[in-house]
């Protein structure tokens, strides 16, 4: 295999980057919409949801401001 062939150039790269942040913050805005309709049971208490959702939006910024970087 020619390892060659499998580098990107910067324009694929940055599509990439593209690419994996837009999933990512999909994805997080569905968990952060999905724990918000949680409702606490047994021992999951709402303190552990809100903590959750806290470190969704807090992950949420990072991946927004690297979509932001990459232009």
């Amino acid at each position: 295999m020619n390892l060659k062939n499998l580098q990107m150039n910067n324009i694929e790269l940055q599509d990439a980057i593209h690419n994996k942040c837009y999933a990512r913050i999909s994805f997080i805005k569905l968990q952060i919409k999905s724990l918000q309709k949680e409702l606490p049971t047994g021992a999951y208490t709402q303190e552990m949801i809100d903590n959750q959702i806290r470190f969704n939006k807090r992950d949420l910024q990072v991946w927004n401001k690297i979509m932001e970087l990459n232009g």
